[in-house]
């Protein structure tokens, strides 16, 4: 005759695979979310390089996050930054997380195509382009001047970039809910985080960026701002500082290098 297990035998066991589960669900979470932070790397990685392949065949001359929108005279069917890269990466899929929450296909019946201004499903845009490339006198010019304003569509070349490998182009962003009009495909340091058009931490606290040299890496989001830059700022306002962060990322190409002088005055072409 087999001799079965007692209770208190089954009950050690059960116990025994409990223990297990709490010690192993926690590591397998972990390596999940590994796994996701290294997509987004590689998304972001192609991203950059498709960025490099157009500035190549542009004489090294950077674009804006929508076409139009130095003058503040974007519409609907203005190609934005994702827009601009497809005859390079062949993919808007690109723009995308996998951390990030489930996108949304569609809003008041338009799909989303992620290359136009109108209309852009901010879930699914959880990379953000550096909003200073709007032009040399960056998102502002377009805000506070009245187009047509010629230096509004001043833009940056490579060649007045000293420091390449610390100039941030793609950041994970905050992602917003769905909207009639275009935005939320651009980050800026002069938000917080996880704020309309601030940085996101979602890879439990770090952030994914890309650097204007090729690279790619993740980063504390919170090692990416100043103290001052955690409120919302204006850009014109005395006080910005936005290359001064101790990850020594330079968001602004305008601003004092802090490599110089510690001087936060805002914005001065050099």
């Amino acid at each position: 005759m087999r001799k079965a297990f007692t209770l208190i035998e089954l009950l050690v066991v059960i116990a025994i695979i409990a223990i297990l589960a709490a010690i192993l669900f926690p590591v397998f979470a972990q390596a999940k979310a590994a796994a996701k932070k290294t997509q987004a790397l590689s998304n972001v990685k192609q991203l950059q390089v498709g960025y490099m392949l157009y500035i190549n065949d542009y004489d090294g001359t950077y674009y804006e996050h929508a076409q139009g929108m130095a003058y503040g005279t974007q519409s609907a069917t203005s190609l934005i930054w994702n827009g601009y890269l497809q005859p390079y990466i062949k993919s808007v899929d690109l723009a995308k997380d996998p951390a990030a929450q489930n996108p949304t296909a569609s809003y008041n019946g338009t799909t989303y195509t992620g290359k136009y201004y109108v209309p852009v499903d901010y879930q699914q845009f959880a990379t953000g382009y550096n909003w200073n490339f709007t032009s040399e006198y960056d998102y502002a010019c377009s805000v506070d001047f009245n187009p047509p304003y010629s230096s509004c569509t001043t833009f940056f070349n490579e060649s007045q970039f000293e420091f390449p490998a610390q100039q941030l182009v793609f950041a994970s962003s905050a992602q917003r809910t769905p909207g009639q009009t275009g935005a939320g495909f651009w980050v800026s340091p002069l938000h917080n985080i996880n704020a309309d058009n601030g940085i996101s931490d979602r890879h439990n606290g770090f952030t994914v960026i890309s650097f204007m040299d090729g690279h790619a890496k993740s980063l504390k989001a919170t090692t990416l701002l100043v103290s001052d830059q955690v409120q919302e700022i204006d850009p014109n306002a005395s006080g910005q500082c936005v290359n001064y962060n101790v990850a020594h990322v330079y968001w602004d190409p305008t601003a004092p290098l802090p490599d110089n002088f510690p001087l936060c005055e805002g914005h001065g072409i050099r």
